[in-house]
C-alpha cells in the first residue's frame, strides 16, 4: 500500500486568500460556488439543504459513513436544486461511492496507470492539481466505459484526499489529450464518463478541462453531447489546438507544465506512482517534524542523563550536610540541643524494640558500646533458651547496665564541656597553630568522640591526617584529600 501524504500541497498553499466572487458567484439555481468547505452558506443553500435532509428521511435513503455537511451542498448543484434530479444524483453517487471497486486499486486500473493513460502532474498558479489523460492511448478492444471510469474514480479519489486543501484548494484542472483522434477513435462514451460521470460523484470539483488537438470529428461530437450538459459546465471546457497551448500558461507556469504542452518540464516517462514536482526525487518528502520531535526526545534524554550523573547536584544540600558531621565528629556534640533530644528519643526507641526482638543479643551489643573495657570479663549471652535463674540475672545485669549508661552519659557530657572550654582557651593562646589543633583533635577522637569511632569502623576508611579543626571558619582545606572549604 502506497502513502500518498507526498503529495501534499506546498505551504504557500495554505497563504492562498480567495475573493467572495471566487468563492460563490450569481444565486440561487443559477449560483456557482468553488469553495465548500470552512465558509458560511447563504439563504437559499441552507434551505435547500433542508430540503434535502427531509426528502431523505421521508425516502429512508442510507448515506455512506464518510458523509460529509458539504456532500448535501456538493449534490444539490449537481441537480441544480431540482428535487427529482438531485435525488437522482443522490442515488448514483451513493452506488458509487460503496462500491469498493471505485475506491480501490485492482490489476487492470495499476497496469492502465503504468502506461500513463491518466495519470498527474504539477499544479497550477493557485496550487490546483492538475490531472492528465492521454485518450490517443485507450484501446477500444481492451478498455471500456466501466473501466475507464474505475481508473479515473481512484486516481482522482487521491487527489481529493491528499493535494487539497479545505478553504483554500478544493478544485482541479483537467488535461485531456486526444492526439487528433476523430470522433469514431475517441468514442462517446469516453466524454460521458469524464464528463457526466465526474459531475455526478466529483461535483463541484472541476475548475477547468481542457481538451487539446481535437480533431474535427471531436468538434462535432461536442456539439451533440453539449445539449444535455449545465451551462457552466460548459464555460469550464475549453478546445485548444497546439497552437493554441500558450493559453495554458494563462493558468499554469511554465515550470508545471509538460513540454509537449508547451511548457519547460520534461515529458514524464514514469508515471506511477504520481510524481510530485515540489519534491528533490519526486517521492521522498523529509518529515521535518517527527525529525524535530526525534531531536528533542535525544536532547532531554542526555540532560537527564547528566542531571542524575551529576556530582554537584544538590551542592548545598549535600555541604550542610557534611559540615553538620564534621561538627559532630570534631565536637563530638550538636549546636542544637533539640537534634540531640530527637535523636535519643529515636534511640531509646531504637534500643526498646531491638530488647522486644533480640533481648539475649541486644545485652551483649549494649554492654559493648557502653563499657567495652568490661566485655572481657562477662561471659557471653547465647541466643539459647535460658533457665529461670540465669533470666533473673539477666535482668538484674541489665538494670545495672542502664543505670551504668546513665552515669557515664553524664561523666561524658560534662567532661565534653570541660574539654570544649579548655580547647577555646588553648585556640585563642596559640591561634592557627596546626601542630596543637592536630594534638587537641587527637586526643578527642581517641577519648571524647565515639561516633567518630563508629562511623570509622563502619565504613572501613584509610585513615587520613586532620590538618584543621574548624572546616567552617577556615578558608583550607579540612584534610589532606579536601578541598572543598
Amino acid at each position: 500500500m502506497i502513502d500518498y501524504s507526498y503529495l501534499a500541497p506546498p505551504k504557500e498553499a495554505h497563504e492562498i486568500v480567495h475573493t467572495k466572487d471566487y468563492i460563490k458567484y450569481q444565486q440561487k439555481e443559477q449560483g456557482v460556488r468553488r469553495i465548500f468547505e470552512t465558509v458560511v452558506y447563504d439563504q437559499f443553500e441552507m434551505e435547500k439543504v433542508k430540503e434535502l435532509k427531509e426528502e431523505i428521511k421521508k425516502q429512508k435513503i442510507i448515506l455512506s459513513s464518510d458523509w460529509k455537511e458539504s456532500d448535501y451542498l456538493r449534490i444539490s448543484y449537481a441537480g441544480r436544486f431540482n428535487k427529482k434530479e438531485v435525488i437522482k444524483k443522490l442515488q448514483q453517487h451513493i452506488a458509487w461511492r460503496c462500491n469498493k471497486i471505485y475506491q480501490e486499486i485492482n490489476s487492470h486500473s495499476e497496469q492502465l496507470l503504468k502506461e500513463g493513460i491518466c495519470y498527474l502532474l504539477g499544479r497550477d498558479k493557485q496550487f490546483r492539481p492538475i490531472i492528465i489523460m492521454n485518450a490517443h492511448q485507450i484501446d477500444q478492444k481492451k478498455h471500456d466505459k466501466e473501466q475507464i471510469l474505475q481508473v479515473l474514480s481512484f486516481l482522482l479519489g487521491i487527489v481529493k484526499k491528499n493535494m487539497l486543501i479545505p478553504g483554500k484548494v478544493e478544485t482541479w484542472v483537467f488535461l485531456l489529450d486526444t492526439g487528433n483522434l476523430g470522433g469514431q477513435g475517441l468514442q462517446q462514451k469516453v466524454l460521458e464518463v469524464l464528463i457526466d460521470g465526474l459531475s455526478t460523484n466529483f461535483s463541484g470539483y472541476l475548475e477547468r478541462m481542457f481538451v487539446l488537438n481535437p480533431s474535427s470529428g471531436i468538434n462535432f461530437l461536442w456539439q451533440s453531447i453539449k445539449t444535455i450538459l449545465d451551462p457552466e459546465t460548459i464555460n469550464k471546457i475549453s478546445f485548444l489546438q497546439q497552437k493554441e497551448f500558450k493559453q495554458l500558461k494563462e493558468y499554469i507556469e511554465p515550470n508545471q507544465l509538460e513540454q509537449k504542452f508547451g511548457g519547460n518540464q520534461v515529458n514524464l516517462t514514469k508515471f506511477w506512482p504520481p510524481y510530485n514536482l515540489d519534491l528533490p526525487d519526486g517521492y521522498t518528502k523529509k518529515d521535518n517534524k517527527s525529525t524535530q520531535k526525534q531531536e528533542i526526545k535525544i536532547q532531554n534524554m542526555k540532560i537527564e542523563e547528566e542531571e542524575e550523573n551529576d556530582p554537584y547536584d544538590q551542592v548545598e544540600f549535600n555541604l550542610n550536610d557534611f559540615m553538620k558531621q564534621q561538627q559532630q565528629i570534631y565536637y563530638g556534640v550538636s549546636n542544637n540541643d533539640n537534634n540531640n533530644k530527637q535523636l535519643q528519643i529515636q534511640d531509646e526507641e531504637q534500643i526498646d524494640k531491638k530488647q522486644d526482638e533480640f533481648p539475649n543479643r541486644f545485652i551483649q551489643e549494649r554492654e559493648h558500646q557502653t563499657n567495652p573495657q568490661q566485655i572481657n570479663n562477662q561471659q557471653i549471652i547465647l541466643d539459647e533458651p535460658e533457665q529461670p535463674d540465669l533470666q533473673q540475672q539477666i535482668v538484674h545485669q541489665e538494670e545495672e547496665k542502664k543505670q551504668n549508661v546513665h552515669q557515664n552519659q553524664e561523666i561524658k557530657e560534662s567532661t565534653e564541656q570541660v574539654f570544649l572550654t579548655e580547647r577555646q582557651k588553648n585556640c585563642q593562646q596559640l591561634g592557627n597553630n596546626d601542630t596543637e589543633q592536630n594534638k587537641i583533635l587527637t586526643h578527642d577522637e581517641q577519648g571524647f568522640n565515639s561516633s567518630a569511632n563508629k562511623l570509622n569502623e563502619e565504613s572501613n576508611v584509610e585513615n587520613i591526617q586532620i590538618l584543621h579543626l574548624d572546616p567552617v571558619n577556615n578558608d583550607k582545606g579540612c584534610c589532606q584529600k579536601c578541598e572543598i572549604f
